[in-house]
Order: structure tokens, then sequence, then C-alpha cells
């Protein structure tokens, strides 16, 4: 058993390797299912290390496989490497390069970490009993999500993966800590896409007309009673509509709105439920209106539920490198995460990783153009990866 110091040097012994990395990952952000030089330099990396690994695992994703000294089980690591279509105002020396385009979730961090837990896990290969299987996952952000598609590629067989572990930075968590937290807690994110069908005319004269404006406002404030009216209060569902289009002038009733929106659900009978009661107040809406409608609904990932027992062996392995203190319960979230599918497969735990960086008032969110991390946090997270494949490899 290496004890705790030994993992902490290991993990500052990296370090350097993980900062160099996610800033190079930072400055050249690539969008989903488009991380064609990320793939390339993480498969250039694992060259310089002498790791086997095979690329174009569902798309740009990479697969390395790290052998162990003695027989045992299979446990692997998961880290998304795609970015988010936003204009980074971080002033960072290192900020992304590429107008439009940003790590404003995290990723890079994910990745440069586990490259350098690659790199620590090579040097002590030989202590291991078993095998350590290392995910580098396109497509995070958008459906049908990079973790489905890699595990249609064979990512979690040749060797058959026993379980699976990853994580996610969490800018409103202090660096050096960590949550945990067993059952439900990330949401299937579903999509969909409304057009209201109306016929349009003269502002003036409304009487001859077909308002699809006013029929797409009636069906915005009915959605909201789905949640109120059809899912149990002990149960958590969210709808949002984040867009809505229509018309071209103050005085012109248009013939079509469009809205587009989102649906959370943390469990699957109400993840059923959603599309079916969302187009009958659609379709009941527009029949007493007059109107037409087109609606599109994409089921997404499925909610994330972590295994109890990879859970406890995830906490312990925390609480073997960090003070009790730093490891905390992780909350659930109506936020959703393509890990889900990996967990569907195989038993596994999602943790968070801190990384806000100390002394923030008042820290950005995910998916804003100011995030900050503390790279500190990336020590944090190698330290985690490294106690935890001996925490489950060690319990054969």
């Amino acid at each position: 058993m290496w004890t705790k110091d030994q993992i902490w040097n290991l993990a500052h012994a990296v370090y350097p390797s993980a900062v160099d990395a996610r800033r190079q990952f930072h400055r050249n952000p690539e969008l989903s299912f488009e991380e064609k030089e990320t793939s390339a330099f993480i498969a250039a990396q694992l060259d310089a290390m002498g790791v086997p690994y095979t690329a174009g695992v569902g798309g740009y994703g990479i697969k390395a496989v790290i052998e162990g000294g003695k027989p045992g089980r299979t446990v692997a690591l998961r880290a998304d490497m795609d970015a988010l279509p936003i204009n980074e105002e971080t002033g960072l020396p290192f900020a992304s390069q590429k107008p439009g385009v940003m790590h404003a979730c995290g990723h890079d961090v994910h990745t440069a970490t586990l490259l350098a837990t690659a790199r620590a896990l090579r040097d002590v290969a030989a202590d291991l009993p078993g095998r350590v299987v290392l995910i580098f996952q396109p497509g995070e952000e958008v459906n049908p999500g990079g973790a489905s598609l890699m595990i249609k590629d064979g990512v979690l067989v040749n060797p058959t993966v026993d379980a699976i572990f990853g994580l996610h930075v969490m800018p409103l968590m202090e660096a050096g800590t960590m949550g945990f937290g067993a059952g439900p807690m990330l949401a299937a994110p579903d999509e969909f896409d409304v057009t209201i069908v109306g016929r349009g005319g003269h502002g003036a004269a409304p009487q001859l007309c077909v308002d699809p404006v006013m029929v797409a406002a009636q069906c915005l404030t009915l959605l909201q009673q789905i949640v109120a009216r059809n899912v149990s209060p002990f149960q958590s569902a969210v709808i949002t509509v984040g867009t809505i289009h229509g018309g071209t002038a103050r005085n012109v009733i248009p013939d079509e709105v469009t809205f587009k929106g989102t649906v959370r659900t943390m469990d699957p009978a109400v993840q059923a439920l959603m599309p079916q009661r969302i187009e009958a107040v659609i379709r009941g809406v527009c029949e007493a209106a007059g109107a037409a409608y087109k609606l599109h609904y994409d089921p997404g990932y499925p909610a994330l539920i972590n295994d109890a027992a990879a859970t406890d062996i995830a906490r312990r392995a925390a609480l073997r490198v960090l003070d009790a203190e730093k490891v905390q319960p992780m909350a659930p979230s109506m936020g959703g995460e393509d890990f889900a599918f990996y967990l569907q497969k195989v038993p596994g735990s999602f943790a968070r990783l801190g990384s806000m960086i100390s002394g923030t008032a008042s820290p950005a969110g995910l998916h804003t153009a100011r995030l900050m991390i503390d790279e500190n946090c990336m020590a944090t997270g190698v330290a985690y990866y490294l106690s935890v494949v001996q925490e489950y490899l060690g319990e054969a």
C-alpha cells in the first residue's frame, strides 16, 4: 500500500505537467466532436510516456491501458475534453485563442488531471494488482454524448471494466475539497423544440389572425404546471424554456413562433412522463386557439446514479489523502452529465472536485465566460485518482 505521503509525492511530481497540459488545452479549446488537436496532443503525451492506447474510439476518444505488475481487476478513470461555444472573458495569459470557444466547464482540467495521473501510474504500475483503463472522452456537452459512442466502440471491454470513477470541477467549492454522494446525483437532461403555427396579419386586426405569440405565451405558462401538478412533491423535475423567437415588427402578428427548452428529471418514470404531458399541453392550447404546432422532443442522457458501494470506496480513497473536513457530502444537482451512461453498464461513482480560487468573493460558475480555476485542484485530483485506484484494486 502506498502511504499518504507517497501518493502526494507522486501527485506533486506530475503536477507541473498537469499545469502545462491544462494551459495547452485552455488556449486551444475545441467544440464537442471536433477535438482533433486535443486528441492528437493526448496521443503524443501517451506516446512519450510509453503508455499503450487506442485512438478514434467514439470519434476523437482515446482509450489507454496501464497494466499492473500483478493479476487483478480492472478499474477505469474518465475525463471529458470538449469545450463550449462561449467567448472567454477571464483575461488569463493563456486564455482561449479561438474567438467564441472556451473551456468554460473545466474539461481542460479534467483531461490534464487524467494525463498527469497516467504519468504517475506508469511509474508505479509494477505495484498494481490489475490494470487501469484511462478514458479520454469527446463530446460530453451535446447529444448523443461521447460516453454513449465510446461504449458502442467497446471502451468498457477488452479488458472488461469492473468499476469506473470520474470527477468534475466545482468552482463554488474551495480547492482541496471533494464531494461524494450515492444514488441519483445529476438529472436526465432532455431537450425540446416547439413551433407554433398561426395565421399572421396586421396588429390592428387580431380578429383576422391566429396569433402564435399569444398561443406560445399560454403554452409557456401552462408548461410550468406540469411539474406543479403531475410530479410528486417528493420527486425533482424542472422545465425551462431558454429561447423564444417570433415576429419582425411591433405591429405585425407573425405566422410562427418558436421556443426551445430543457427538461430535467431524476426518476426514469418521470422522465418518460414529460414528453407526453408537454405535448398534451401544447396540443390543447393550440386546438383551443385554432393554431397548429410542431414538437421535437429529444431524450438526453439518463440520470446519473452513483453506486453506493463504489461511492464508499471513493470516499475512503479521498479520506486517505485529504483531511476529513475536506471530504464533503455531494448534494444532488439538476445538471446533466453523460458519465451516467457508464454507470448504467458498470458500478462507479462521480465526484466533485473543489476548484475555487481562495479568497474569491463571487466566483463565476460553470458555463460562464469568466470561469476561473485554482490549478492546485489538479494535484488533489491526481492524488484522489491514485488513491481510488489503490483502494479499488487492493480490495480484490
